[in-house]
C-alpha cells in the first residue's frame, strides 16, 4: 500500500467533498476519485458512501481512518528526525528563563554552543513566570526553564527540575548574616524588601509566613530582581529568596529558614504534544549533567570545609 492515496482518504474523510480535497491536495477530483477507488478495491470495503451530491464516512472507513492517520504520522516523525540527525549542529531553539534561574543556565549557554558552533540559541530573560507561560503557550518558546506555576495551563508539560530552598538573604557585613538559622519572627527587626504579592516568589514567601503565623511589613516591594539583589547588597535590607542566588553573588548570603520546608520548583515548561528537537533534548540534557557536576563540586567542597575545621580543632 502506497503512503500518497493514505494521504487522500484521509484529506477527503477530514473535508468530505471531493472538490475540496482536491483543491488543498493540489490534484484534479478525477485522480481523487481514482485513488480513492483503487484504496477502497485494495481494502475490500467501500470507505465513502455517495449520496447525491455529498458524500458520508462508512463504518469502515471510519474504523481505518485511525490507522490511516498513525501510519502518516509515523513516516512524518520518521522523515524528521532523520532531518533533525542531519541538521542537529546548525538548527536553533528558542529558549525562555526566569531571571534568577538565568545565572545557573548562562553556563550551559555557554559550553553548548561551543560544542555546537553552528547551533542558533534565541534566550528570552523574563521576570515574570505568567509571561513565560503565556509564550510557551503560544509557541513562541521551544521550552523554558522557569519555577513551576501554581496554576498549570491544560496545554502545559511540565517537567520537574530541581528544588530551591527559600533562605533569608543578607549582604555578608549585615548583622544578621552571622546566624546560621533565621527565625522568621525577627524579620521586623530589619528593614525588609521583597517582591510584590503577586509574583510567585512572594506567594511562596506568604505561604511560609501562614504556616508559621508570622506577619511582616516590608518597607520596599520591588518587582525587580536585579534591583532587589542591589537593594540587599547595600547591607541596609535583608529579603527572603532563592537559596541559589547567594551562589551566584559572593557579596551576598543565605540564611535557612528555621522550621521551613518550603522550597522554590524549578521545571521545564513546554508545549503539550509538540516534539521536541534532539538539538533541544541535547540541550536539556546537558543542563542536567551540569547541575550534577555542580552537585559533586558542592560535595567536594563541603568535605574540604570540613576536614580543614577537624583539621583546626586542638588536640589534648
Amino acid at each position: 500500500m502506497e503512503l500518497t492515496p493514505l494521504k487522500y482518504f484521509c484529506k477527503l474523510a477530514e473535508v468530505l467533498s471531493f472538490t475540496d480535497a482536491a483543491k488543498e491536495l493540489f490534484i484534479t477530483q478525477s485522480t481523487l476519485s481514482q485513488s480513492i477507488k483503487q484504496l477502497e478495491e485494495e481494502l475490500g470495503a467501500p470507505l465513502f458512501d455517495r449520496i447525491g451530491k455529498k458524500i458520508y464516512i462508512t463504518e469502515a472507513g471510519q474504523s481505518f481512518l485511525s490507522y490511516a492517520r498513525n501510519a502518516l504520522e509515523e513516516i512524518s516523525s520518521g522523515i524528521e528526525e532523520i532531518k533533525e540527525k542531519q541538521q542537529i549542529f546548525n538548527g536553533k531553539i528558542r529558549i525562555g528563563v526566569i531571571h534568577s534561574l538565568y545565572p545557573f543556565i548562562s553556563t550551559c549557554i555557554l559550553k553548548f554552543s561551543r560544542r555546537y558552533p553552528d547551533a542558533q540559541l534565541s534566550i528570552y530573560y523574563s521576570h515574570s513566570i505568567l509571561e513565560l507561560v503565556e509564550m510557551v503557550s503560544n509557541n513562541e518558546l521551544d521550552f523554558a526553564l522557569s519555577y513551576k506555576p501554581d496554576e498549570v495551563a491544560s496545554v502545559l508539560e511540565i517537567r520537574s527540575f530541581l528544588n530551591f530552598p527559600l533562605c533569608v538573604i543578607a549582604a555578608k557585613g549585615h548583622p544578621a548574616a552571622v546566624r546560621k538559622v533565621f527565625d522568621l519572627k525577627d524579620l521586623n527587626d530589619y528593614p525588609l524588601a521583597l517582591f510584590p504579592k503577586n509574583l510567585y516568589t512572594r506567594k511562596v514567601i506568604e505561604r511560609i509566613l501562614l504556616q508559621q503565623h508570622v506577619k511582616v511589613k516590608a518597607q520596599v516591594e520591588v518587582n525587580s530582581t536585579p534591583l532587589l539583589l542591589e537593594m540587599i547588597t547595600t547591607g541596609h535590607w535583608i529579603s527572603i529568596l532563592s537559596q541559589d542566588i547567594a551562589r551566584h553573588h559572593p557579596q551576598l548570603k543565605s540564611i535557612p529558614i528555621k522550621g521551613s520546608g518550603e522550597s522554590m520548583q524549578a521545571a521545564f515548561l513546554s508545549l503539550k504534544g509538540k516534539k521536541k528537537s534532539l538539538l533541544t533534548e541535547k540541550f536539556i540534557d546537558m543542563l542536567k549533567e551540569i547541575h550534577q557536576e555542580d552537585k559533586r563540586e558542592r560535595m567536594r567542597e563541603k568535605e574540604m570545609r570540613n576536614a580543614q575545621n577537624q583539621e583546626s580543632v586542638p588536640t589534648e
